[in-house]
């Protein structure tokens, strides 16, 4: 029998052989802050002693660069297989290497943690602080020292050597360095660490042989609370001087007898009103550590203390703690997202502007609540997400009719059908734009008229322009419009030759103390043409504080008198002049020059206690029948303060 020779597979083509190397920036690259940031170092140099089960860490920091930092733990260390496999592999993964659970040292008992180290890349931390370091690491009878050091050819991104190993007994490792860059006050190290670890019972941390303490953190708010029938209940709150890049250890740590029960987490809050996305950079700085004391372990305890039984006490006691917890980051988040909602609201601002109150009102608590319950969005899409529920609100105008009709009262509901009987809508409309025009100029003089800022000041002019009705039953009745020509008479009166104009208002003087227009109604021939000017009115509006005395109230008359000098106007011509200002001289009044000629001092509250006498009082009555519960304060801050008013 013959055998078939075998086919030999062909070869292909050579393979070039390519050497991989390292940039000179790969590191920095690969760890990024970890080796460029020195709170993130030593946080991380901390963290891989916690992931070693320790549970004491002692930290020699330098008062001085050149001189030698040192970090030691007690944890379970490393024999040499496993600090090459560890140092060795670029992208360690510690999750399939050796799981999220921490091992202990054998003398350690009844703890549980989960580990910080997912990467490795928290063992190139020394590197901040240096060039080379040591690592001096000691298990299972032996001890080894090797050095570390960034590579001198490109190929490698660092160098280990080995330098000693002997047989010894205990376990634990330590990082040495001398300290060549990013020198920490000791004192801030203290409180950094601090803020990031302390809630960890069963973890000391010793720098400069002086223990961290929960007490001496800045930042550190203590709140009692009593749980009834029970006991006492202490809240430390924690704000961390900076946020570290994962939120482990964040979150609400509960003790019992210097003992963690758990581990520190958000989870459950959002259950009771507020959510914190461990994401968000909040959520890695604040810490909460409630010491319940009176709680029974087997009882209200789970035997392995990874957290508690479901009993009475426990459910009031979570109940208790996670309602202060709420309303102190509401307080902490406070400012935080108020602005950002101010900032959303102003990117719409002039399509929020023409809502009603009720649908500003719905805006703004719905930002509010999408702030607390997506605390991740990005402030571009939370001002789209206004824009959008701004044009939906501006698009159910006959949904918000049946939605206003069906809360009205009976008698409500009776007024708005006589109204209807009587008026159109069209006439309504007239008539309701036109006092709601008068009502907003009144609120815009009320903001104004007691300032002592010039330019606001002279904002009230065009204003006055428009509100002359106030004054009068005749300034209504008649076209009475600013004059550029009177205005100049009395500007040059008052400065001379040289006098410019203002270029934004021409027809308005402006001086630092003052501000004066001047308004004219024509008169008209027997024909119906206009034959000149029939009366003249001047206002002149004083600083916010100014006190109108004889002084002022005189030379109110030498305008006048100036005018009829410049030829503008006829000798019939009446000219009316009101000064104003925040107080007037006592004895102080109108003053009659003829019948041509009057001179009326008067203070600015007076203005607006007539005003609101010729609007019937409607602000006030629209205040007491539309309560604040209508409206939202920042959403009005924002419109209110960009709002143009149609006067």
């Amino acid at each position: 029998m013959t055998t078939k020779k075998k086919k030999q597979p062909s070869s292909g083509p050579a393979l070039f052989d390519v050497p991989f190397v390292c940039a000179d920036r790969f590191l920095q690259d690969h760890a990024g802050q970890i080796i460029s940031e020195p709170r993130t170092a030593i946080l991380e140099l901390i963290a891989n002693a916690y992931d070693a089960g320790a549970t004491e860490i002692l930290i020699d920091w330098p008062d001085e660069k050149g001189q030698v930092l040192q970090v030691t733990d007690n944890g379970i260390g490393m024999t040499q297989d496993e600090f090459q496999k560890r140092w060795g592999k670029l992208c360690y993964d510690r999750m399939v290497e050796q799981g999220s659970d921490v091992l202990f040292p054998p003398e350690v008992k009844g703890l549980k943690r989960q580990a910080f180290g997912r990467s490795g890349k928290g063992r190139h931390a020394p590197f901040c602080f240096a060039d080379s370091y040591e690592v001096v690491s000691k298990n299972g009878g032996n001890e080894f020292t090797v050095a570390v050091g960034l590579a001198s050819v490109g190929n490698l991104p660092f160098e280990v050597k080995l330098i000693n190993q002997r047989k010894i007994s205990g376990h634990g490792t330590t990082i040495k360095l001398e300290l060549q860059r990013h020198k920490i006050d000791v004192d801030e190290l203290r409180q950094l660490i601090g803020s990031k670890f302390i809630v960890e019972p069963s973890l000391t941390i010793k720098v400069n042989g002086v223990t961290v303490e929960l007490m001496s953190l800045e930042g550190r708010t203590t709140r009692v609370l009593e749980l009834d029938g029970h006991g006492q209940v202490i809240i430390h709150f924690i704000d961390s001087i900076e946020h570290h890049r994962t939120a482990k250890l964040r979150g609400i740590s509960w003790w019992v007898n210097s003992r963690r029960v758990g581990e520190p987490s958000w989870e459950r809050l959002d259950d009771e009103g507020a959510y914190l996305d461990g994401r968000t950079e909040h959520a890695k700085k604040f810490s909460f550590i409630a010491t319940a004391d009176f709680l029974i372990p087997g009882t209200d305890i789970k035997a392995d203390w990874s957290g508690f039984h479901a009993t009475r006490v426990t459910e009031d006691l979570r109940r208790l703690v996670h309602s202060h917890v709420i309303r102190e980051i509401d307080a902490q988040l406070h400012s935080t997202r108020r602005e950002r909602k101010r900032e959303a609201i102003k990117n719409s601002r002039e399509l929020v502007g023409e809502l009603p109150s009720i649908s500003r009102k719905a805006i703004g608590a719905f930002i509010d609540e999408v702030q607390e319950k997506c605390p991740t969005i990005s402030d571009r899409d939370l001002s789209r997400t206004v824009e959008i529920l701004a044009k939906l609100e501006q698009s159910r105008a006959g949904y918000d009719l049946l939605a206003q009709l069906a809360v009205c009262s009976s008698d409500d509901l009776d007024t708005w059908n006589n109204l209807m009987q009587q008026w159109t809508a069209s006439n309504a409309e007239i008539v309701l734009d036109e006092l709601d025009r008068r009502l907003k100029l009144i609120s815009r003089m009320e903001t104004l008229v007691e300032s002592p800022h010039a330019d606001e000041l002279h904002d009230l002019q065009p204003l006055f322009e428009r509100g002359l009705w106030i004054f009068g039953p005749e300034y209504e009745a008649v076209d009475f419009r600013s004059n550029r020509g009177l205005t100049e008479i009395i500007g040059k009166f008052l400065g001379g030759k040289d006098y410019t104009p203002p270029k934004k208002r021409p027809d308005f003087v402006v001086l630092p103390e003052t501000s004066i227009g001047a308004y004219c109604a024509d008169a008209y021939d027997p024909s119906g043409e206009i034959s000149g000017i029939r009366k003249v009115a001047l206002l002149e509006l004083k600083r916010g504080g100014f006190c109108v005395t004889q002084k002022e109230s005189d030379q109110a008359r030498e305008y006048a008198k100036e005018i009829r000098k410049g030829g503008k106007v006829s000798a019939s011509t009446e000219i009316v002049a009101y000064v104003l200002g925040a107080t007037i001289e006592p004895g102080l009044e109108r003053t009659d020059y003829g019948n041509q000629l009057a001179i009326i001092p008067m203070i600015y509250q007076t203005v607006l206690r007539k005003a609101h006498q010729r609007t019937f009082n409607l602000q006030k009555r629209l205040k007491e029948v539309q309560p604040d519960c209508f409206t939202d304060a920042d959403v009005d801050s924002v419109i209110g303060g960009q709002q143009t008013l149609n006067i």
